[in-house]
């Protein structure tokens, strides 16, 4: 991706300024300040990602024409039209992102020799693909109306704050706006200014700082450092991933405030969830939910199984199967059978004790969820096993989270022991997610198959379980004061009450518009003192 229109590079605000004048022109006609506003995005679009810009356009033009198509059909016909939607959005995304993964995995499993040369990814087509299919189902289902105008359609999908990174915007939530005159308080505007701010410091004072001096050095080499330093460096990487991804939200939420638009928040301080259900409704809170209405509900949610359950429960045995052909044939046959069992347990649960088989039914689609989920962050089996630990650890919390002695209780030390494991295993499953985003798919060293990026994460684990005392915890404190103690304020930020933080905003965003100048052209001073010459991108464009 071209750095030019970085939120963290000054060419990006001098662009806003000229979006912001624009519109100040049009801000009483719609009509020519939707059009306006189509022109800024695209060009911000291809500043960032040149000639993939007529994808995106083909994409804008294929689902604005298939809902208008699907409005005047019924039944089968309609159908059809969403068939052609998904396939369209999907195989897109599944070309420009997964080639590798599946030719690479199709030769690991089968014994091919297929391979594929190199794809680029165009930048933000997971976000842009899932919010295109998003309008496509609401229109089948038809919770809202197709769009009239190409160029408002084509505002919605490409709107440059939220394009490349989200958060993944609902057409029922930003369509509406695009026909209302620019309002904005002094309030709201001030609101605006905070978040960006906020989304400024959380990416270049705490996640390119803690990345640049402990994460990135960790991974890179991590049997250089001792066990302790290892586990300093998951931490920091648990605070850098969530500065990182949720900066960029706050920036693009600020942008957009500013701009008249209002989108919805992505974080929720996720990091003081008591369990890994609170967790996932705080964290990347529009992917989530996004998985939660067009994933999970459709196969069936916790109320039954669908189709798609069985396909993915048999989809599991037999890539366990293929995945042990090379072991002992009686230990591929006992894994073959121990699967097979499994099935058709749940098919005959589901008949015989429905109770059963529909608690079977919803496991499996969380699963299924969570593993989907895992993959759509890139094309690496460290995705996939991540999303699949997260959804066995929301498993548990499913089955057994109501008799954990913290549960229920709403004492300090109980929500305390609630937030101290959940957070652990978030940071703990990392490893995985850190590993399947720390390099380029096809310029990755050795083979991409599960068990070489499996063991591409042990290298972690062996110098926690086997060197975490090699360094004593004050000298390795000494040796990285400066990044602990960002983190130390990093942590303690996010910790704070939100009625604090709620105080802190609206103290803010009733100042006088001369201290609010005043208190942002000092933040900048400081960001351009502290920040990187060369700003690190934001880690979810790679997604």
């Amino acid at each position: 991706m071209s750095s030019d229109l970085l939120f963290t590079k000054p060419a990006f605000y001098l662009f806003l300024l000229a979006v912001m004048v624009g519109l100040s022109f049009l801000k009483n006609k719609t009509g020519m300040r939707n059009a306006f506003l189509f022109a800024a995005s695209l060009f911000f679009y291809w500043k960032t990602s040149a000639a993939f810009v007529l994808l995106l356009l083909f994409s804008t033009v294929a689902d604005w024409g298939i809902a208008a198509a699907m409005d005047r059909s019924e039944n089968l016909q309609r159908r059809l039209w969403l068939i052609l939607s998904i396939f369209i959005n999907l195989g897109l995304l599944g070309f420009f992102k997964y080639a590798y993964f599946f030719a690479d995995s199709s030769a690991m499993l089968f014994d091919t020799s297929f391979r594929v040369d190199s794809i680029l990814l165009p930048v933000g087509i997971s976000f842009y693909t899932f919010q295109t299919l998003s309008y496509s189902i609401d229109v089948y289902r038809r919770k809202v109306p197709p769009v009239k105008s190409l160029l408002d359609f084509g505002c919605y999908v490409t709107f440059f704050p939220q394009l490349v990174a989200g958060p993944i915007v609902r057409a029922k939530d930003f369509i509406p706006q695009l026909h209302r005159k620019y309002d904005l308080s002094r309030k709201e505007f001030h609101l605006g200014v905070w978040w960006i701010l906020t989304g400024l410091v959380k990416k270049i004072v705490i996640a390119d700082y803690i990345a640049m001096n402990l994460v990135d050095r960790v991974f890179a080499n991590p049997s250089s450092y001792s066990g302790m330093e290892v586990l300093l460096g998951l931490y920091g990487y648990s605070l850098q991933v969530f500065a990182d991804f949720s900066g960029y939200s706050d920036i693009a939420i600020g942008v957009a405030l500013i701009m008249g638009f209002r989108l919805a928040e992505n974080f929720n301080s996720p990091y003081k969830s008591r369990n890994l259900g609170e967790f996932w409704g705080r964290w990347h809170i529009s992917l989530s939910t996004w998985l939660r209405d067009y994933l999970y509900i459709p196969m069936g949610g916790s109320r039954n199984s669908s189709v798609f359950s069985f396909i993915f429960s048999l989809g599991i045995i037999v890539f366990a199967g293929l995945m042990f052909r090379e072991v002992e044939e009686t230990i591929n046959v006992g894994v073959l059978f121990f699967g097979s069992g499994m099935f058709m347990m749940v098919c005959a649960s589901g008949v015989m004790y429905p109770n059963w088989g529909r608690k079977l039914s919803t496991y499996m689609n969380i699963l299924a969820t969570m593993v989907i989920g895992g993959l759509w962050h890139g094309a690496s089996w460290n995705f996939l096993l991540w999303g699949a630990l997260n959804g066995a650890g929301l498993l548990v919390y499913k089955i057994a989270g109501r008799h954990l002695p913290w549960a229920k209780s709403e004492k300090l030390i109980a929500r305390t022991w609630g937030v101290l494991v959940t957070f652990n295993f978030i940071t703990f499953t990392r490893i995985w997610f850190r590993s399947g985003s720390s390099s380029d798919w096809e310029n990755g060293a050795g083979d991409h198959n599960i068990l070489t990026e499996w063991f591409t994460a042990n290298d972690l684990l062996y110098q926690i379980s086997n060197h975490f005392h090699d360094i004593p915890a004050l000298e390795l404190l000494q040796g990285h004061v400066v990044v602990v103690s960002v983190m130390l304020v990093g942590y303690i930020l996010h910790l704070m009450p939100s009625k604090m933080t709620s105080n802190v905003i609206d103290r803010f965003t009733n100042l006088h518009v001369t201290a609010v100048f005043c208190i942002t052209i000092s933040v900048v001073a400081v960001l351009w003192k502290v920040g990187a010459s060369a700003p690190a991108p934001f880690i979810y464009f790679q997604f």
